[in-house]
Formats: C-alpha cells, structure tokens, sequence
C-alpha cells in the first residue's frame, strides 16, 4: 500500500499473487532465455551487448508482459518518489531541489501543476530540459536520472557547467476506461483528469519558468524521450502554430532572432492511435522493451482523451497535430528552423518497435524543412537505447551511442 497526497492506493491479493508469480517463475525463465539468446533469432548487434544489460532489458519487457500497469503503477512510484530516492544516493549534500510551475487558468480546480526536479545546482547558464517517457503513465524513472548525472559529470570532465531540469509532468491512471477518463485516482503519481493537452501546457510553463528566471534561448536545449519525445514534438508544434484553445495552453513566444539551441528526441512516440501502418517493425521487434500491446493500449488511451475538449474546440481533428506529430501535414514543422530551434537531433534503434515511425516523422515531417536535424539509426538499438544502459548501472555499458549525443549537446553549448 501507497501513499501519495492523501490518496491511497491499495493492491489486491490477485495483484499480490501476480508480482510473486512474476518474480518467481516468469522472470526466472526469461533471464535463462536471454542467457541463451545465442541461439535465438535475433540481430547479432543486440546479442552483442553486454549480458547484464540483455538482462536489464528482459527485465523492463517481461515486467510489462506480465504485469497489468495497474499493478506497475504502484510498484514504481511517483516521479517525486523515485526523484527523492536518487537524490539519497547521488546527491545528498544538494538534496532535493524541486520547483513547483503555475498553475493554467483552465485548471477547473484540479490542480494539473507540474514540477522540475533538478539534478546538480540550479543555473540559468547552460540548461537542459528533460521531458521524460512513460507512455503518459509513469513518470520519471531512477535510470534516466542516473542517466543525466553521468552525463553531467562527463560534461563537467570538459570544462562544462550544465544545468539539468527534469519535467514530472501528469500521467493518466491505468485503470481509466478507455472511453472516459474521468473517474478517481487509483495509482500513484497518476491522475486520470490529466487528459490531452495537459502534459502540453505543463511543458509550456516548464520552458516559461526558464525564460523568465532569466535562461537565454540560445542556453537552452530540450531533450524527450520515449513520450517525452512526444512531447518534445507536441511543443515544438505549438511554437509553430500555437495551440487553438489559448485557454488551455497560452502561447510561448521567444525574444525575437533568438531560437532554442537544440532539440534531441530519444525513440520519440510519434504515432499513438495506429502505428502499424508506417511498418513491420511495430509487430516484429519482439525483443524491444516496449510491448506491442501495452503500447497500442497507451497510445489509444492518451489520443482518446482528446474528446476531453469537445466542448472548447469545433473541430477536434485541429489538435490531433500535436498529439500524434507523425499525422501533421509534411509542411508543419516548416517554420522551426527560422523561429524555434537552430539544431535538432533524433535517434532510434533498428532494433525497436518505433524504428518505422520515427524514421517516416523524420524523413517526411522534419529533414525538408531544416538544414541541421540529423536522425541516427542504432544498430542493434532498442527503444530508449541510451537510456536502458542505466538501469542496473551508473555507467554506458559499451554504447557507441552514448558518447555521440553527449558530443552533439555540448557541441551546441560550445558554440554559443
């Protein structure tokens, strides 16, 4: 049992039965089927990686398979949680710095306020904002976390003092129907009120904190993966074409002649609703971290909140952009280069579930229309590849990735 704000969360004697089935025989078999992944059809690059990390990885894939996320929810934790426990272990002198954005004036008394989480000092020189993944229904993990502190420790090696903001966004609840969302808490950290475009207008305060704490645009990068690239996508939308509703997400406008100073999209989550239909790679990637169901189910969840705002908007079809940016007319994006952002970069895995979509986003939505984006396909990748190096480690574990998107971020500082 779990606790959060006063709301309690309870796990059935089912559900207890599930998790000790789960540790006791299902992820006991699939570990020994990972240690003889030699012999099972997969890519020789992803059999190449290290075990421990094949081991971190069947982990992630088969507690998704076999648990409901109504069971995951509670088990993880609330960003904050996970934010406080790391903070125990990996920076105990700073503690937990924690800043609580605005409030939108279309809140309905729900109380949909975002906040940023701080690894390393708080600065205004150097910033990047961190949109984490979860399908809109975890929030921040301790392995992205882990994640941003090696890098900043690595950027440190180089002389660069940069500061890291990790936006804890509101997720939906697992066990919200699919048709109405609205119905009360039941997993922590979650909030089934947070319906589209929620998680948009706590990004838009998360980057007007920033601004007006005194943050130049040209010192600011922002970073999502998984649904935080989503999400990364969904903003840079609205800076192009500013959200119909400005009651629910106001408008962000930059000083004028200055851009943000990149954007890095990990795995982004571009197609929700339908994403078997930019390739086989969404059915075929069995051994990718994300799990065709859970995934199609999450998509679904999410862009059926969209009706949510029926009552604001005339034509719900206007917004469906900036929910699934892979849907987007091709010439969408065609103001970023000269309004929003000098640099963008986006990544996948060859070997994930997303390789389809993300490869059409980028090819069709994003490379006609700026002159330095580039998109890195990882051999033997999977989703969040640069990420999942951290679950059982505070170290890459031998990912030619890694060093790459570390160079590519301090190369934009560099040259401010």
């Amino acid at each position: 049992m779990n606790t959060r704000d006063g709301k309690t969360v309870s796990l059935t004697w089912t559900n207890y039965f599930s998790i000790i089935f789960f540790f006791t025989i299902s992820l006991p078999l699939a570990c020994f089927q990972t240690v003889l992944a030699p012999f099972i059809f997969r890519s020789n690059s992803y059999n190449s990686k290290n075990l421990t990390r094949r081991i971190g990885d069947t982990f992630v894939r088969t507690s998704t398979i076999y648990l409901p996320l109504a069971e995951i929810q509670p088990l993880v934790g609330s960003g904050l949680d996970q934010y406080q426990l790391w903070v125990k272990k990996y920076q105990p002198e700073l503690g937990a710095l924690v800043d609580e954005l605005p409030l939108g004036s279309d809140d309905g008394g729900r109380d949909e306020r975002g906040h940023l989480f701080w690894i390393g000092p708080k600065r205004t020189e150097k910033v990047i904002l961190y949109f984490p993944g979860g399908a809109y229904m975890f929030q921040v993990a301790e392995m992205m976390l882990r994640f941003w502190k090696y890098a900043q420790l690595e950027w440190e090696k180089q002389g660069f003092e940069i500061s890291i903001a990790v936006l804890s966004y509101c997720m939906l609840s697992s066990l919200a129907s699919k048709q109405n969302l609205l119905t009360p808490i039941q997993a922590v950290g979650s909030d089934p009120n947070a319906a589209f475009p929620t998680q948009l207008f706590q990004a838009t305060q998360a980057l007007q904190y920033l601004l007006s704490e005194g943050c130049n645009p040209s010192d600011i990068q922002i970073v999502g993966d998984s649904a935080g690239g989503n999400l990364v996508a969904q903003l840079l939308s609205h800076m192009v074409h500013p959200f119909p509703v400005p009651s629910l997400v106001p408008p962000i406008n930059l000083s004028p002649g200055t851009r943000l100073r990149g954007v890095f999209m990990i795995s982004p989550w571009v197609s929700l609703s339908n994403p078997d239909q930019w390739g086989p790679t969404f059915r075929s990637k069995d051994y990718d971290v994300s799990v065709y169901k859970n995934l199609q189910e999450a998509g679904e969840r999410y862009v059926n909140t969209i009706s949510n705002i029926k009552n604001k908007i005339h034509d719900l079809s206007q917004v469906v952009p900036y929910a699934e940016p892979v849907l987007a007319p091709d010439n969408w994006y065609s103001d970023l280069h000269n309004t929003v952002v000098d640099r963008i970069l986006v990544t996948a895995g060859k070997e994930e579930r997303l390789s389809d979509q993300i490869q059409v986003f980028f090819e069709q939505k994003i490379r006609p229309y700026h002159s330095d984006a580039i998109l890195l396909v990882q051999d033997g990748g999977i989703h969040d590849d640069v990420i999942m190096d951290f679950l059982f480690s505070d170290t890459p574990l031998e990912n030619g990735l890694t060093p790459v998107v570390l160079e590519w971020i301090a190369k934009g500082f560099r040259t401010v």
